[in-house]
């Protein structure tokens, strides 16, 4: 762990990457406190105004938009359930995935095949029209937002997770562990799931800000959350109609969108490169990375 801590904090672009996270976690968490204004109080008097506006409500730091509601106010409380859905959306299809995939690549045979023929049945559709299509049937909330990019996220695990499996189960500790009679389960669950965890980890790591994307993608098309919940994704669809006459509306959500998705990605691309077991800063010349093996 230590030595893992070590290559990562090497990485000066993973480091900036994870602070910059971390801020953004803190922001959304204390959305509620750091918000200047109610982000839903509408002044028809102090609409499209530019950064800096101060009425009788205060400053307005980032302007209003078309219904006079304070743009930085917006911002924050959209931190939250941006990162919130992203999140949560990682984590449900993330969880599917590994099973999955887990299970495909240790069971193989039949099962595998079945698995893999249903995986590339989903990845043949389109993600914005299968989304679009089960938001439509569902509706648009936050509980089945993250439900649809779950369902449209999971094969990116399960063919990872499959693939490093096959990997890892031919190994000796694992024909050890079957020789003397361990059940299946805890053979997957011990000795194989320990050693196919880095990869998960860095390809969840990259699905977040993958997920937030997609999230304000819908939101932009009017089929994520609902227009009175604030999120990164509905500022910037509210602020296309108004680039020329108050561009602040749009540019300050695009730009938290793309500082969250590139601080993600870079903490994803350190992440991935401190857990490569090629990267043996500490090691002595000709030392190799081993499995991490388990006793049987």
């Amino acid at each position: 762990m230590k030595k893992l801590t070590r290559r990562f904090l090497k990485r000066k672009t993973a480091v900036a990457g994870i602070v910059i996270v971390v801020l953004m976690v803190m922001v959304a968490i204390l959305a509620p406190v750091l918000a200047p204004m109610s982000p839903q109080t509408q002044d028809l008097r102090s609409r499209l105004k530019g950064p800096g506006f101060v009425d009788a409500a205060g400053t307005h730091l980032l302007g209003t938009d078309q219904l006079g509601r304070d743009v930085l106010s917006r911002l924050i409380i959209g931190a939250r359930l941006s990162l919130t859905v992203g999140v949560s959306a990682v984590l449900l299809g993330g969880t599917v995935g590994l099973l999955i995939g887990l299970v495909s690549g240790y069971v193989g045979g039949w099962a595998d095949s079945v698995l893999m023929r249903f995986i590339d049945m989903q990845l043949a559709f389109p993600f914005l029209l299968l989304a679009l299509t089960i938001v439509a049937v569902l509706g648009p909330n936050v509980r089945n937002v993250v439900i649809v990019l779950a369902i449209t996220s999971w094969t990116a695990y399960a063919k990872v997770v499959r693939s490093a499996t096959l990997a890892v189960k031919n190994q000796v500790f694992v024909e050890a562990a079957q020789a003397i009679g361990a059940p299946h389960l805890r053979i997957m669950l011990r000795h194989i799931l320990p050693n196919i965890i880095s990869p998960f980890i860095v390809v969840a790591t990259f699905q977040v800000s993958r997920l937030i994307i997609a999230e304000s993608s819908l939101s932009f098309l009017g089929l994520g959350v609902p227009t009175t919940i604030p999120t990164w994704g509905g500022m910037l669809s509210d602020g296309r109609e108004y680039l020329v006459d108050a561009w602040w509306i749009a540019v300050f959500p695009g730009f938290m969108l793309m500082l969250a998705s590139l601080s993600i990605n870079l903490f994803g691309d350190g992440l991935r490169d401190a857990l490569d077991p090629k990267h043996i800063d500490e090691a002595g010349p000709g030392a190799s990375a081993e499995p991490a093996q388990s006793r049987p």
